[in-house]
């Protein structure tokens, strides 16, 4: 089990690399929505026909690329891989309730481009009981993209009513809905002759559906499914006989095009006797910071915070310090899935090293492409982590 990093551009690396020298490629490209108004997040890289194509070189005959994507952007990805010679596959849909609306309040606006003031009636009042006034800098304070904070979802601690008739009239009104998921596509390269004699030839062509199946006996609680001891790893439930005949035995469910949270896999059990999809909570402090204890801390750009609506860590600092974090338990989900024992994953956008932790905390050999140099410290530091994680792992197993 080994791991590559390569620094650089990669339109400029993947040539590099040979021709059907990887097993999968699992990645979380930008999603172009110009996020927190950095650069890599609008420069259009994730529609390059050409990024795609030189993925489908470098992945084997039969091989699956897992691209996450933004709601608002994804299909522009999708037709891109599918342009460069992907099959489209399925999309995998990752369901969350821990979403912040970034609506633009209509009727605040009004008022705002009136110059009318708007009387101050309450204070918001967060699920947890407190205020968020004490939360939020001001609904007055810094824009995002043009908006104060108080003009969108619950930005803002005060309530204010209506100045202007043509503000009362519109009233409620928004611009957004409240993001509850992200699209992730699943797309293969063709194969060489059947499914059978290409898993025969070159190891790929088929998804690992025992390896990724959901639960088990029926359990009375959420039962762990990647990493035991981490308290926000993956979770799956659901057992017994399923409809359409489904059945669901000691093995579990078969895998669906469903992850869920925690939150929306417990609204679900509330109306049926157990979720039948894996679930995962969102990264944890310590999943996203594991490895980098002798990291300095560093504050993420206030702006991003509160476009992300993570409000309870605004002004905190962090090792690791990337915006947009994945949980190693959906990335470890998502290896297995669509990689066959040894097989190599590759990531084209590694970001934080969150595919090369998931992938070698499941025995798999890592290749990752990172352009921002500030984060190489930090992926380094994640995988060899890992790498210490999943031999301990299996120095322990060989003492049973």
């Amino acid at each position: 089990m080994t791991f590559t990093i390569l620094h650089g551009n990669n339109l400029d690396i993947l040539p590099t690399l040979p021709d059907n020298s990887v097993d999968s490629i699992v990645t979380d490209p930008p999603y172009e929505l110009g996020f927190m108004g950095k650069k890599w997040d609008s420069s259009g890289i994730a529609y390059s026909v050409e990024l795609w194509t030189e993925c489908l070189r470098v992945l084997k005959p039969g091989g699956h690329l897992l691209s996450f994507g933004g709601t608002r952007t994804f299909h522009r990805v999708a037709v891109a891989i599918e342009d460069a010679g992907f099959e489209i596959r399925d999309n995998i849909a990752w369901l969350y309730g821990s979403g912040f609306p970034k609506s633009l309040d209509v009727s605040k606006a009004i008022d705002k481009s009136a110059g009318a003031e708007r009387e101050v009636i309450g204070q918001k009042v967060s699920p947890d009981g407190t205020c968020y006034a004490s939360r939020i800098i001001n609904a007055r304070g810094p824009s995002i993209g043009g908006a104060a904070y108080g003009e969108y979802g619950n930005g803002g601690g005060e309530v204010t009513a209506p100045s202007t008739t043509e503000a009362q009239q519109w009233e409620g009104w928004g611009t957004a809905l409240k993001p509850a998921h992200e699209p992730i596509i699943v797309a293969r390269k063709p194969l060489i002759g059947t499914v059978a004699h290409n898993v025969l030839t070159h190891g790929t062509g088929a998804l690992n559906i025992d390896g990724s199946r959901v639960g088990g006996a029926p359990p009375s609680k959420p039962q762990p499914q990647l990493r035991p001891n981490e308290k926000d790893s993956g979770f799956a439930l659901g057992a017994g006989t399923g409809r359409n005949g489904e059945m669901s035995n000691a093995q579990g469910r078969w895998p669906a095009n469903i992850i869920l949270d925690e939150h929306t896999a417990g609204l679900l059990d509330e109306q049926s006797d157990a979720s039948r999809f894996f679930y995962v909570a969102k990264a944890s402090k310590r999943d996203r910071n594991e490895g980098l204890d002798d990291f300095p801390l560093r504050k993420s750009d206030t702006r991003s915070e509160i476009a992300a609506g993570i409000w309870s860590e605004m002004e905190s600092a962090k090792q690791n310090f990337h915006p947009t974090v994945k949980p190693t338990a959906l990335m470890g989900y998502l290896v297995k899935l669509v990689t066959p024992p040894n097989g190599t994953v590759l990531d084209p956008f590694t970001g934080s090293g969150s595919t090369g932790k998931a992938a070698i905390l499941n025995g798999f050999d890592f290749i990752g492409i990172e352009m921002t140099e500030d984060y190489l410290p930090i992926i380094k530091a994640r995988l060899e982590h890992a790498e210490t994680e999943f031999a301990e792992a299996q120095a322990d197993k060989g003492l049973f």
